[in-house]
């Protein structure tokens, strides 16, 4: 009897020193562990027309300042549009990687789309309205020359004012007809976007701490909110990989506790003169000031970069993913003040992925 008491005091006492040991853990210990588990991820878009033809960004129009994009043959590869912070979390499926982030962040490729769309939109309507029962196709190629006269050097004064007045129309074109206030439905603008076959390829580019040239992970979209009151979460995947991934704590967060913010903040690339040579994530301590439903808020700096990036505890886990920065009413950033996505609601997007008692 007096032996099985002394053994559970042993028991005991030895979780109790096996929790002080973890509680003891400091964050340079808990930094140096996963500093090669934070990514920075890069949201990429290639455009094309009618099957060969590059589509970029070449200028703003000279009435409305709405975008130009002009065309090559040459295949441009990529234009990084979006950026942002991911980490791999570990999962019951073995078979594959899986990197939290932002819905904001893999959707941040949709604003240059649907201009390009709108654009194109308008110039095909551009060109029927000024072919005067002339050749359709022979006008639409017309005026996409004119338009890649955004590309020109040393312009002529009457070539400078051709290329103003064109995409001045292609634009009032869009903006009369077939925007959603002329178009609610928008059936006429899709008939017009359709003209050419415009397509848009989306790459989700992950970058490991280390030297620019090593080479980057390519994600796949494998979930996403869909509307704008759900919480702010995307999750990408690659290939099975030995990376260390970091465990998502259930244990329900507290006000007052101790957590840091990691992730790639744009304002440490401009205190760091040699941050074009590697990438290095940003460390940020700090406490959860409030803990609501579906979100926490938190003392440590959140700024443009921090998005999708982990909110980790003292054990070395994540509590949440970073989604919000405070703006002023003067539109600046307020510092040590932001929001992070609950594990409740990390879980609850993706209850597949953390059934690891089944």
């Amino acid at each position: 009897m007096l032996a099985n008491l002394v053994k559970s005091l042993l028991i005991l006492l030895l979780i109790a020193c096996t929790n002080s040991m973890q509680a003891a853990e400091t964050w340079e210990k808990i930094d140096k562990r996963i500093k090669s588990q934070i990514y920075e991820i890069n949201v990429g878009v290639k455009i094309k027309l009618n099957g060969n033809l590059s589509v970029q960004l070449a200028d703003l129009s000279s009435k409305s300042h709405y975008p130009v994009f002009a065309t090559t043959s040459e295949d441009k590869g990529y234009r990084v549009v979006g950026f942002g912070t991911a980490f791999p979390m570990l999962t019951t499926n073995n078979n594959q990687t899986y990197f939290f982030t932002n819905r904001h962040v893999v959707n941040s490729c949709l604003p240059i789309i649907r201009e390009c769309e709108r654009f194109y939109a308008g110039l095909a309507l551009y060109a029927k309205s000024t072919a005067h029962g002339e050749d359709y196709a022979k006008r639409y190629d017309e005026i996409l020359a004119i338009v890649n006269l955004a590309n020109a050097k040393n312009l002529k004064d009457s070539q400078l004012k051709l290329y103003k007045d064109t995409v001045d129309g292609i634009w009032d074109s869009y903006d009369g007809y077939l925007s959603v206030k002329a178009d609610p439905q928008q059936a006429l603008f899709k008939q017009y976007l359709n003209v050419k076959n415009l397509k848009a390829e989306v790459g989700y580019f992950l970058h490991p701490p280390g030297d620019i040239n090593l080479k980057p992970f390519k994600g796949q979209l494998y979930k996403v909110v869909n509307d704008d009151n759900s919480p702010d979460l995307a999750i990408l995947t690659v290939a099975n990989t030995q990376i260390i991934k970091l465990e998502l704590d259930m244990t329900a967060p507290c006000e007052g506790q101790e957590i840091q913010v990691i992730g790639y903040p744009t304002a440490s690339d401009q205190i760091d003169m040699d941050s074009s040579k590697y990438y290095a994530p940003t460390f940020s301590t700090g406490r959860i000031s409030r803990v609501a439903p579906r979100i926490l808020e938190v003392d440590a700096p959140v700024s443009t970069g921090n998005s999708g990036g982990p909110v980790i505890n003292l054990k070395g886990k994540v509590v949440g993913v970073v989604a919000v920065r405070a703006i002023s009413p003067q539109g600046s950033e307020l510092p040590n003040f932001g929001g992070a996505i609950t594990n409740t609601c990390i879980h609850d997007f993706a209850p597949e992925l953390f059934d690891f008692k089944k």
